[in-house]
């Protein structure tokens, strides 16, 4: 019995190590269910009972169950992979035989059929083509074709409309500059020249001047006046000889200077000026006749007749002046003035600071210290020391008991012993000292022939008993004396040169000066000091520079200097010494230079036609004041003299230097003036050529300008060239409030410059534009040789069409906003669209060929050739169109009727509608928005509404709250075509307009706003040309109401929810179920099991959904393998639904289900099932012992 036992208990465990083992090896399953093996205690019984005390027979297994428990969910990159996250099971379906999973590894097969990964087909519902699942079970199958284009026939919108916008819309008036100014065309030449005063040469020097020399002196001739004389002066310019009556007795000039001006006013009276000049050939000398002005410069000749006048005639040929600013060596013109400077006189070295005067000096005196108290010479006590003077040997003393004598001698004594010593030991002569007792104390004096400054010293020798302190020197045993001096600060300072001063006798001030400066300042003081007549003071300064004293004579000139010689108020050994300790002994002088006076001016004259109105004629003095090298510097100097004038001085002329003509290398110029203002016939002149510098004559001025005022041909005035002709034109613009503006626009504006002032103008839009017009029957160019400029531009061309064609192809270069067109009656007709003057000129070989030009309608034309001397240019100008804002006025033009305007009388103007609904122009619409959507082929198209606040209607004066929207397709009208109007026109498109009504509350009024269709939209392309895609069928044509599916292109715009609030316009939402093909872009699944399939238009449409099937006692379903079971009678009949719903669990998708094996827990089952087998394995052992040892018995 024990033995049976033990083998069901190893059974049992063999069993539970199975059904272990078998979890563990699928722990990384998807899908898999563990098991658990179910076991039972086993009895025996018989008919009468098992006892009162039963043993069991063993264990048997009951059960092995499944646990459907759920397991982790892991996510996957596939998007067919499935997990079931609560109850349920997949349905696979394989050539008819059912079974369940909760395995989700899914795919597709080659057919497109949702698969596991044993090719079983996964089970689910269809859906149809809108996406309506069937619920149908049945095999799930993937289209993965293009998804077909969806014509739009539903936009649909949620927006705010700003109730706080203003009304764009308003009513003004509309005018077309009417006066009689306007387009009136203008015949001449193209462009306006300007004055030209031109030089009569090349710049020159002045040359010399031809003369004729009388022979009487001017001051005989005053003193003895001649009588009527008529003198004959040929100027030999080619006009007739001049007669000069003079009549020198009846003037009776006093002077020498009158009866020169007496001549001279007679000779400009008949000459003019700067034709002769009079003047004495020498002061006091013989009157004398000069060529003056420009004619002196270059070698003109005139002679006087009759050859005997006054003492008889002696003439000169002159000579041309050299030319200027040519060759290698090029001449200059210096017309500098260069003032004079000044000679300096500098030291060589550096004077000393320390300044003294003379000093005798003093001889050396040392004094004892204090009176002795007593020298001991008793016994053998003495006293030896030495006496030194300066330039002699030291002389010992020695002073015991004998000499001087006595123990203790008086200072008298002592001094008359040392003297005797001194005596004895000098060199022969005087001694060079002297002991003395002065007051008790020993006193030593140098005396001659010592000198003052040599010192005088004591010198201690080995003594018994004394020393110098003794004689009282304690601390002082030498004495220097004062050395002698020679003085440093004097000497004598003269000018030199016209006006000689000084000389000057200079005693500086002695003190040691901190510096050179100092010493500077002390000797101009004393300079300073000196004056009066003939004094020095304001002549000479005196300055320190670089380390050196710098003596200037203040006066100007080569000739002028400064000279310092010793003084000769003090012994000249004395004065020598001085000049020569301050450095004055050795100077250096920087010559001065005379002074270059070129002083000179002449005027610059413009004399403007008249009226001068703006008093623009003036005059100005020019200067030359540099070192011309060029005619450029010469220009550029008389403009910079006439550009630094003040605004009421200045006049409109400048300096420009001009090549000569024919060229030459290298370049040469000639000088010219210009006028600035073009197209006026002013008048430039030069006059008052003055040289008041004595180093410079008038005809150099002459010679360099070449100016010659006496030559007419020399100017040439300004002719205006052909304009618009417009007058300087004021109006007044009123604007609501009643407040007035003047405009004004200046003489001569475009129309396009008087379009932009206006468009300044608050409340008025101006714009301009101008055509002129020649005649075909005009147009006479037989031999193809005239050629037309317009504006500036050559045309080629030679008819009329040829020319218009041309004209347009320089509109994007030279020609900008110009067209050209050829009306039906053949005539040419140009057109500036911005407002520029038209201008053309023509140009041929034939003075025949000719044309007509046209402004204006009811303007007279223009002829241009014909004739050599016809005009050939014309210009037209623009009209300028004025558009005023509702409440503004214009009134009040000056001139009237003759400039641009009319009378400005209310007849005159147009009533318009102002900022009209335009696409183009944003100002005229509040807002827009814009949506795409899509035609029946799948082409994208932009649809634009356009919103627009209407004004209060006053036939509607409930109606407050209206917004009219616009919409366009691509830019096009889609509005229906208006039945009314005649054949072809009842077929084009009008604006598609609908009017949103709001209530008070700022709500859509829906009823009042009714539906909104587009009937009239003809899918086009970017070419314009039709998609071939359905087309519209209006509103005439039965185009309403929409059909499904849609038959044609009509859609319906839907706005509910729209508002009209006080904030800004906003877009809160934006719909259309319109869009374009779309290719297969991946698969979705969601929570419900819905298979999407999401395409590159961004659509999604709906393919099926998985079915999910359940079981009463899932751990009933009989395994089937591949993680799948079968339908059983213990599990029940599967109830089949979807997911989400009921019991049923949710799908997740790209994710799977792991194993819900528990290692752990499985590997704690396989150590208790070991332990198991081997206790039953040690019963049947133990049984197998006791068996044994019974039957050992």
């Amino acid at each position: 019995m024990s033995f049976n036992i033990g083998l069901s208990g190893i059974r049992a465990a063999s069993t539970d190590l199975e059904v272990t083992g078998n979890n563990v090896a699928n722990a990384s399953t998807t899908g898999f269910k563990e098991s658990r093996a179910e076991f039972s205690d086993v009895y025996t019984s018989t008919l009468l009972g098992t006892g009162s005390k039963p043993v069991g027979s063993g264990v048997m297994v009951e059960n092995v169950r499944q646990e459907f428990s759920q397991g982790n969910i892991s996510g996957t990159e596939n998007a067919l992979d499935m997990a079931i996250d609560g109850n349920g099971f997949f349905i696979l379906e394989d050539r008819g035989s059912i079974s369940y999973t909760r395995a989700g590894l899914f795919g597709l097969d080659k057919d497109g059929y949702v698969v596991a990964n044993n090719n079983a087909r996964v089970q689910g519902f269809d859906a149809n083509a809108d996406g309506v699942v069937s619920g149908v079970l049945g095999d799930i199958q993937i289209q993965v074709g293009n998804q077909a284009p969806a014509l739009t026939s539903r936009v649909s919108a949620i927006l705010n409309l700003d109730a706080g916008e203003e009304v764009l819309q308003e009513q003004g008036l509309e005018l077309v500059s009417n006066g009689l100014a306007i387009g009136v065309a203008d015949s001449g030449i193209i462009e306006s020249t300007t004055s030209t005063l031109v030089a009569a040469g090349q710049p020159a020097t002045a040359g010399v001047a031809s003369q004729v020399t009388f022979g009487d002196t001017v001051a005989v001739m005053v003193g003895a006046p001649p009588g009527p004389t008529a003198v004959t002066i040929d100027l030999n310019d080619g006009s007739p000889p001049l007669v000069v009556n003079l009549d020198i007795a009846t003037a009776a000039p006093a002077t020498n200077q009158a009866l020169l001006n007496y001549v001279q006013t007679e000779l400009d009276a008949v000459l003019g000026s700067q034709q002769i000049t009079a003047r004495e050939a020498t002061p006091g000398g013989e009157l004398e006749f000069v060529r003056a002005g420009y004619s002196a410069t270059n070698g003109t000749n005139f002679t006087v007749t009759p050859a005997g006048l006054f003492g008889g005639t002696t003439p000169a040929n002159g000579s041309a002046g050299s030319q200027l600013f040519v060759g290698s060596s090029p001449l200059t013109a210096d017309f500098r003035s260069i003032p004079g400077t000044s000679t300096t006189t500098r030291t060589t070295g550096t004077p000393p600071l320390g300044i003294v005067t003379s000093s005798t000096g003093s001889f050396a005196v040392l004094t004892a210290d204090s009176i002795p108290a007593g020298v001991d010479l008793s016994g053998v006590n003495t006293l030896q020391f030495n006496v030194v003077v300066e330039g002699q040997a030291a002389i010992p003393i020695t002073l015991d008991n004998a000499s001087p004598g006595g123990a203790t001698p008086t200072v008298l004594a002592i001094a008359g012993e040392i003297n005797a010593q001194l005596t004895a030991g000098s060199l022969p002569g005087l001694p060079r000292v002297q002991a003395a007792d002065v007051g008790g104390r020993l006193v030593f004096t140098a005396q001659n022939p010592a000198v003052e400054g040599e010192f005088v010293q004591i010198q201690d020798l080995p003594s018994t008993g004394n020393s110098l302190s003794n004689l009282g020197f304690t601390t002082t045993f030498r004495d220097d004396g004062v050395d002698p001096v020679s003085a440093n600060n004097i000497f004598d300072l003269s000018v030199t040169g016209t006006t000689p001063l000084g000389p000057l006798s200079i005693a500086i001030p002695p003190n040691n000066y901190a510096s050179l400066d100092d010493l500077a300042v002390a000797i101009q003081q004393v300079i300073a000091a000196d004056i009066g007549a003939g004094g020095l003071s304001g002549e000479v300064t005196v300055a320190a520079v670089g380390g050196q004293l710098v003596f200037t004579n203040t006066s100007t000139g080569a000739g002028e200097g400064i000279s310092i010689t010793p003084t000769v108020t003090v012994p000249v050994s004395e004065g020598v010494n001085s000049v020569a300790a301050l450095g004055f002994d050795s100077l250096f002088a920087v010559t001065g230079q005379n002074e270059v006076d070129k002083t000179n001016s002449f005027r610059l004259n413009l004399t403007v036609p008249a009226p001068d109105n703006d008093n623009r004629s003036g005059s100005v003095l020019i200067s030359l004041d540099e070192d011309y090298r060029s005619v450029q510097q010469l220009a550029t100097s008389i403009n910079r003299q006439l550009n630094s004038q003040n605004a009421d001085d200045y006049i409109g002329i400048r300096a420009q230097a001009v090549e000569i003509s024919p060229k030459v290398v290298p370049p040469q110029f000639t000088l010219e003036l210009v006028a600035t203002e073009e197209g006026e016939a002013s008048i430039i002149s030069i006059s008052n050529v003055s040289a008041s510098g004595p180093d410079v004559i008038a005809e150099e001025l002459f010679a360099i300008l070449q100016t010659n005022p006496a030559d007419g041909s020399l100017l040439t005035t300004g002719i205006e060239g052909v304009n618009n002709q417009y007058p300087a034109q004021t109006a007044t613009i009123v604007d609501p409030d009643g407040n007035e503006t003047v405009v004004t626009t200046d003489e001569g504006m475009q129309a396009n410059e008087i379009a932009s002032i206006y468009n300044n103008q608050p409340g008025v839009t101006a714009t301009a534009n101008t055509v002129m017009t020649i005649p075909l029957s005009s147009y006479n160019n037989p031999g193809n040789t005239m050629s037309l400029t317009v504006n500036g531009q050559l045309l080629t061309s030679t008819t009329l069409p040829e020319i218009a064609d041309e004209i347009i192809s320089f509109r994007g270069t030279t020609l900008p906003g110009f067209t050209a067109e050829v009306n039906e009656a053949g005539d040419l007709m140009i057109t500036n669209e911005i407002g520029l003057d038209v201008k053309v000129e023509i140009n041929s070989a034939s003075p025949t060929d000719s044309l007509v030009v046209l402004g204006a309608l009811n303007t007279g034309p223009v002829v241009l050739g014909g004739t050599a001397t016809a005009a050939t240019a014309a210009a037209v100008g623009g009209h300028i169109n004025f558009t005023l804002n509702e409440g503004y006025m214009m009134q009040a033009p000056v001139p009237v009727i003759s400039g641009l305007f009319g009378a400005l009388t209310e007849d005159e103007f147009t009533p318009v509608v102002l900022n009209a609904f335009d696409p183009t122009d944003q100002n005229t619409y509040n807002h827009a928005t814009s949506t795409t959507m899509y035609d029946s082929l799948g082409n994208d198209h932009v649809m634009t509404e356009y919103f627009v606040k209407e004004p209060l209607d006053p036939a509607r004066p409930n109606e407050a709250n209206i917004w009219a929207m616009y919409v366009q397709i691509d830019g096009q009208d889609v509005g229906d075509p208006d039945s009314s109007l005649p054949f072809p026109e009842n077929l084009v498109p009008t604006p598609a307009r609908y009017e949103l009504f709001f209530n008070q509350d700022g709500t859509l009024d829906t009823e009042a706003t009714g539906d909104i269709f587009v009937t009239n939209w003809d899918p086009i392309d970017g070419a314009g040309d039709p998609t071939g895609a359905m087309t519209s069928l209006n509103i005439l044509e039965g185009g309403l109401p929409l059909t499904e599916p849609a038959t044609n292109s009509n859609f319906e715009i839907i706005l509910d929810g729209s508002t009209q609030f006080g904030s800004s316009f906003a877009v809160s939402e934006v719909n259309q179920n319109g869009y374009t093909t779309g290719r297969l872009a991946g698969l979705e699944v969601d929570q419900e099991g819905v298979i999407f399939a999401r395409y590159t238009n961004g659509q999604a449409q709906v393919l099926g959904q998985v079915a999910l099937a359940n079981f009463r006692n899932p751990e009933g379903l009989t395994p089937l393998g591949d993680t799948g079971w079968a339908e059983s009678f213990e599990s029940g009949v599967a109830t089949v639904g979807s997911p989400a719903t009921a019991s049923f669990g949710q799908v997740r998708a790209s994710a799977l289900e792991d194993s819900n094996v528990d290692i752990s827990e499985e590997l704690v089952g396989l150590i208790i099932a070991q332990r198991n087998f081997q206790a039953s394995a040690k019963t049947i052992e133990t049984m197998d012992q006791v068996t044994q040892t019974i039957l050992n018995i």
